[in-house]
C-alpha cells in the first residue's frame, strides 16, 4: 500500500509543476536560511561548554556598589592576585588562574626576517591546570629565566615560522614601549577552541605573580576559579564579599564587590559594558521561527489551493473505498516528498554557502549540520515532522468533505464549509510579517546611514592617529619632523583621542540636583588639540603657549593661594555648570577661557557627557594626532611609519585613520541589517507565493463566473480590477495590523542608540505602498490571464 501511495503521490506532483515547484523553492529558501541561522545560534551557545571542567569554572570580577548616571565601570577583572589568598581562606576553590584580558599583539622576527604580529594571552601556570590544552611538544609550564616563556598554538607555527620547529628557540619582540625582549618557545599546542572566550595565537606565562594588597589599588586580571562542583554561588557570593569588605581597602575599591559567574555566560550572558551581547541571539531566533512560520503558512495556503483541482479524484476515491485515513496518509507522503527533497537542496546548498558564510562572519562555525550527525539527524526529523503537521489542515479537510460536495469542487474544514476567509487570515497574517520586517529593515538602513553620515562635532576624515605609546622624550621632535611635510597640516599630542589613551574624571555634585553626581571628563593636550581634531570654538579663544596660566602647572599653590589654571569646555559642560568665561571655578578649580561644540568622542549609542581640555607639554606617554591635506593619505601614512623607524627602530607603532575606526563602531548594527535583507528578501518571496496560492485559490473557484461575465459583455480590465479588490483589502488589513507591531520593534530598536532619527513615519507609507503595488502588479497578471480565458473553455464541465 505504501507502495501504491508513493506511487501516486509522486505522479500527482508531477503532474502539478507549478504547484510542486512553488512550494520546494519556498521550502529550499525558508530551510537554507533556517540552517544558516540556527547554525550560527548554536555555534555561539556552544562557547566554553568544551572544557572538561566547565561547569565548575567560574569568573570573578568586581562590579561597582552604586551606579553613577552616565557613567558605566563594569569590569571584566578582579585584583590582581586576590585568587590566591581566597583560595587558603575558602576551600570551595580547588584552582584559580590569572589571565591577562590587555594582552597586547607581540611582534616578533620571524624565520623569514619578516615582523609577524601574533595575538597573545598572559596567563599564569595554573591555566594549564583548569583548560585542558593538548600538548603537541613541550611543557608550557617549564620556565627558562633570562626569557619570557612563550607556548605558540600549531597555527600559529605554520602561519608565522612556516612550520618548521621552533621549540627551544628564542625571538625578539619589537614592543610598543621599552626595549625588544628575549621569548623563548617552551611548548607547543594544538588551537584554542574557536568557542572559546580566551582566544590567542600564543601564551606567555607571567614571570611572576603580584600578591594582593588590599591597601593600593594595583592592576586588574581576569580571574577564573574552579570551585567544588556541590558549591552553593549565592552563599558562596556572600561570605566571599563579606571576607572581601573586611579587608583594610582603599577608597577606590570600597566602591566594588566582587561577583562571581559562570565561564559559561562570559561569552552572551555577561554584561560588562553597554551592551547585552543575548539581544542579538534573540533577533536571530526571531528570525528562525518567523520563517518557520511564514513557510508553514505558504504550504498550507498552497495546499488548499491545490486541493480545489482534486476534490472530485478525492470524491470518487471515496466512493470507490477510500478511507480517511488513507486520504491523510497520502497528503502526509505527498509533503514527505515535497519536504524531503526541499531539505536535500536545502543541505546541498548550506554545503556550498557555509564557506562564504564563515568568511562572511570571519571565523570557522564550530557546530554545523555536516559534521554534527546530531543535528542533521534532528533537523531532517522536525523538518519531515513540520511537513506532516502542515499537510494535516488540507488532509483533514479533504478527508472529511462529504463526496456529494467535493464531486461539485467544494470543501470543508472543521465541519463548516470552506470559503476563502480562512486562507484569507493566513494570507493577511503571512503578509504583516514580511510587511513588519521590511518596515525594519528600511528603519534600520535610515539609521545606520544617519550614524555614517552625522557631523560628529570633529572632523574624522584625514585624521591619523598614533595609538597611547611612549615617547621617551622625542615627542616635540617627532612632531616637528611630520611638521616639515606640506601634506601634513597639524600635530597635536594628547592623552586621549576617540579610540585611544585615557582621561581623567573628576566627579562633582550636579548643581540642577544635589543628590546627583555629574563625571567630568578632563583631557590632556597640547595647544595644537583643537585645530587638529577639527573642532568648532564657540567663544573665548583656545589654549596658547603665550598666555601664562594656560601651562600646565607642577605645583598647584603658589603663595598660600591655589593657581587656578586656564582650560576649554565643551558647550554641553557650560550648559549644565554653572561656568562663566575667564571667571575662577571653585567646583573645578579651573578657569574656562574658551567653549568649544559638543563633539561625539564615542560610538552615537552613548551620550556626551561633560567635557574639558587642559594643557600639557611634557608627554612621557600620550597619543599622537596628525591631520593630513585631502588627496596624500596614501603618502601621509608612508610618512609617519617611515618617521617612526627612525625614532624607533626596535618598536612598532598602531597606527589607524580615525575615519575607518569610526566607521568600524557599526559593523554589528551593519550585519543585522544585512542578516534582516536577506530575511526581508526571503519572506517577501514566501509571501507572495502565498498571495498567489490565493488567487488561484480564488481564480479556480470563480472560473465558470468571469466565463459567464465575458459571455455578458464584462472586458477583461473590468474583471481583473473586480477581483482585485478583494486583495487590495486583504493588503490594507495586512497593513494595519504591521504598522503598530513595526513602530513598537523600531522604537525598541532605536532605542539602542542615544542618537537617532525619529521613528520613520514616511518611510512606513512608502515600504507599505511599495510591497501593496509590487504584489498587486503579480496578482493581477494572474487575474488577467485567466480573465483571457475562451469562455467556451471556462464554461465547460469535465
Amino acid at each position: 500500500m505504501i507502495k501504491n501511495h508513493l506511487k501516486t503521490a509522486w505522479r500527482t506532483l508531477i503532474h502539478n509543476r507549478i504547484y510542486s515547484l512553488s512550494n520546494l523553492v519556498g521550502l529550499t529558501i525558508a530551510l537554507l536560511i533556517f540552517m544558516l541561522i540556527s547554525s550560527l545560534v548554536v555555534d555561539e551557545l556552544s562557547y566554553d561548554r568544551q572544557w572538561s571542567n566547565s561547569t565548575e569554572l567560574y569568573r570573578m570580577r568586581v562590579i561597582p556598589k552604586e551606579t553613577q548616571e552616565g557613567f558605566k565601570n563594569n569590569s571584566s577583572d578582579a585584583p590582581e592576585g586576590i585568587s590566591a589568598v581566597m583560595k587558603t581562606n575558602f576551600p570551595e576553590i580547588l584552582g584559580y588562574t590569572s589571565i591577562n584580558s590587555h594582552s597586547r599583539k607581540l611582534t616578533v622576527d620571524r624565520l623569514s626576517k619578516q615582523l609577524a604580529e601574533i595575538s597573545t594571552l598572559e596567563v599564569d601556570s595554573g591555566f594549564f591546570n583548569l583548560f585542558d590544552t593538548k600538548i603537541i611538544a613541550g611543557n608550557p609550564k617549564h620556565v627558562i629565566a633570562g626569557a619570557k616563556n612563550i607556548t605558540l598554538t600549531a597555527s600559529a607555527v605554520q602561519k608565522y615560522f612556516g612550520g618548521k620547529d621552533v621549540l627551544g628557540s628564542t625571538f625578539y619582540n619589537k614592543p610598543q614601549e621599552g626595549q625588544p625582549e628575549a621569548y623563548y618557545v617552551n611548548a607547543i599546542i594544538e588551537d584554542m577552541p574557536h568557542n572559546s572566550s580566551f582566544q590567542a595565537e600564543a601564551l606567555v606565562l607571567m614571570p611572576k605573580v603580584v600578591e594582593f594588597n588590599p591597601k593600593e589599588t594595583g592592576s586588574l586580571k581576569t580571574q577564573i576559579l574552579l570551585l567544588k562542583s556541590t558549591t552553593d554561588i549565592n552563599s558562596f557570593s556572600i561570605k566571599i564579599n563579606k571576607w572581601y569588605n573586611g579587608q583594610k581597602l582603599n577608597d577606590w575599591a570600597k566602591s566594588f564587590n566582587l561577583f562571581i559567574e559562570p565561564i559559561k555566560d562570559i561569552h552572551l550572558q555577561s554584561i560588562t559594558g553597554w551592551e547585552n551581547p543575548m539581544q542579538d541571539i534573540y533577533l536571530l531566533m526571531g528570525i528562525a521561527i518567523l520563517i518557520l512560520v511564514l513557510v508553514s503558512i505558504n504550504y498550507i495556503n498552497l495546499s488548499f489551493a491545490h486541493a480545489l483541482k482534486r476534490t472530485q479524484q478525492i470524491g470518487i476515491r471515496k466512493v470507490l473505498g477510500a478511507s480517511r485515513k488513507n486520504i491523510i496518509l497520502q497528503m502526509g507522503i505527498e509533503s514527505t516528498i515535497l519536504f524531503a527533497g526541499s531539505f536535500l537542496i536545502a543541505f546541498l546548498g548550506y554545503l556550498l554557502i557555509s564557506p562564504a558564510f564563515e568568511h562572511y562572519l570571519e571565523h570557522p562555525l564550530t557546530m554545523n549540520y555536516q559534521h554534527s550527525l546530531f543535528m542533521f539527524i534532528g533537523l531532517l526529523s522536525s523538518w519531515i515532522i513540520l511537513g506532516w503537521l502542515c499537510s494535516l489542515p488540507t488532509a483533514l479537510s479533504l478527508s472529511k468533505t462529504q463526496p456529494s460536495l467535493e464531486l461539485r469542487k467544494q470543501l470543508s474544514f472543521l465541519k463548516l464549509p470552506l470559503n476563502i476567509t480562512f486562507t484569507k487570515v493566513l494570507v493577511v497574517i503571512q503578509f504583516a510579517i514580511a510587511i513588519v520586517v521590511a518596515i525594519c529593515m528600511m528603519s534600520m538602513r535610515a539609521q545606520l546611514h544617519y550614524l555614517y553620515s552625522k557631523d560628529l562635532g570633529y572632523e574624522p576624515k584625514n585624521l591619523l592617529a598614533i595609538n597611547y605609546t611612549s615617547w621617551e622624550g622625542k615627542d616635540q621632535a617627532f612632531k616637528q619632523e611630520l611638521l616639515k611635510n606640506s601634506y601634513v597640516t597639524s600635530v597635536s599630542l594628547t592623552s586621549w583621542t576617540p579610540f585611544s589613551g585615557g582621561a581623567d574624571f573628576k566627579i562633582v555634585k550636579d548643581p540642577n540636583d544635589p543628590n546627583k553626581e555629574l563625571p567630568i571628563v578632563f583631557v590632556y593636550a597640547d595647544y595644537d588639540y583643537i585645530k587638529t581634531m577639527g573642532i568648532k570654538l564657540l567663544d573665548g579663544r583656545t589654549l596658547s603657549a603665550d598666555y601664562a596660566l594656560d601651562r600646565p602647572f607642577t605645583d598647584s599653590i603658589h603663595k598660600g593661594q591655589p593657581v587656578f589654571t586656564n582650560m576649554l569646555i565643551s558647550e554641553g559642560t557650560a550648559q549644565r555648570l554653572p561656568f562663566k568665561l575667564n571667571k575662577s571655578s571653585e567646583l573645578l578649580k579651573n578657569t574656562p577661557v574658551g567653549i568649544f561644540k559638543e563633539f561625539n568622542g564615542a560610538s552615537l549609542k552613548f551620550p556626551i557627557g561633560p567635557f574639558a581640555i587642559k594643557a600639557n607639554n611634557e608627554w612621557e606617554g600620550g597619543c599622537m594626532l596628525i591631520r593630513v591635506q585631502e588627496g596624500k593619505k596614501k603618502e601621509a601614512f608612508a610618512l609617519v611609519n617611515n618617521t617612526w623607524n627612525k625614532f624607533f627602530p626596535n618598536r612598532i607603532a598602531q597606527i589607524n585613520w580615525q575615519e575607518d575606526q569610526v566607521q568600524h563602531q557599526y559593523d554589528k548594527e551593519k550585519k543585522q541589517y544585512q542578516q534582516l535583507v536577506l530575511f526581508t528578501s526571503s519572506s517577501m518571496m514566501i509571501a507572495i507565493l502565498g498571495i498567489v496560492a490565493i488567487a488561484i485559490y480564488t481564480l479556480e473557484r470563480r472560473v465558470k463566473e468571469i466565463g459567464i461575465r465575458k459571455v455578458l459583455g464584462a472586458s477583461v480590465n473590468m474583471i481583473t480590477y473586480m477581483i482585485s479588490k478583494s486583495f487590495i483589502l486583504l493588503l490594507l488589513i495586512a497593513i494595519l495590523i504591521a504598522f503598530p507591531i513595526a513602530w513598537w520593534f523600531t522604537h525598541k530598536w532605536l532605542e539602542n542608540f542615544f542618537y537617532h532619527i525619529d521613528v520613520p513615519i514616511a518611510l512606513f507609507v512608502f515600504t507599505g505602498m511599495f510591497i501593496g503595488l509590487t504584489t498587486l502588479a503579480i496578482i493581477a497578471i494572474r487575474i488577467f490571464q485567466t480573465a483571457r480565458i475562451n469562455p467556451v473553455n471556462s464554461l465547460r464541465d469535465e
